[in-house]
């Protein structure tokens, strides 16, 4: 399936909307972009479900999500598969993190959600699951 540009209007702009709720500690609004199956893996850790990504997300520090224009990999049926690098701030300026999300959307009733987020850093190692120190 081709993917329409209507499509990757709306996927590039799930995807910046989940930076500003997190930018903006609106984790019920960053939730609702996931399905409710949605999972979100980093750290070797996966969170499931609405509940648990809540509980996640609201025990996250806080920052600046700067992400970039997301890359379409594949879309078939109602499944696209992309690619994100993002540079995260956090709030005391004292940690950054340099990211590349790989993540799983699918097209919804609500429109395209994230089913699953993966998260890895960039480190001088290459990309790993952990930060480098």
């Amino acid at each position: 399936m081709r993917l329409e540009p209507g499509d990757y209007t709306a996927i590039a702009n799930l995807l910046a909307e989940y930076c500003l709720a997190l930018d903006h500690d609106e984790v019920d609004r960053c939730v609702a972009l996931f399905t409710e199956d949605g999972a979100f893996e980093v750290y070797g850790r996966t969170w499931e479900g609405h509940d648990r990504l809540r509980k996640m997300m609201a025990a996250a520090p806080g920052g600046l999500h700067l992400g970039g224009p997301p890359f379409v990999e594949s879309v078939e049926d109602d499944v696209a598969h992309t690619r994100q690098n993002l540079l995260f701030i956090e709030r005391s300026g004292r940690e950054l993190r340099r990211t590349l999300y790989t993540d799983e959307l699918c097209r919804t009733a609500q429109g395209w959600r994230i089913r699953k987020r993966r998260c890895q850093f960039i480190t001088a190692e290459g990309v790993q699951d952990r930060p480098g120190d």
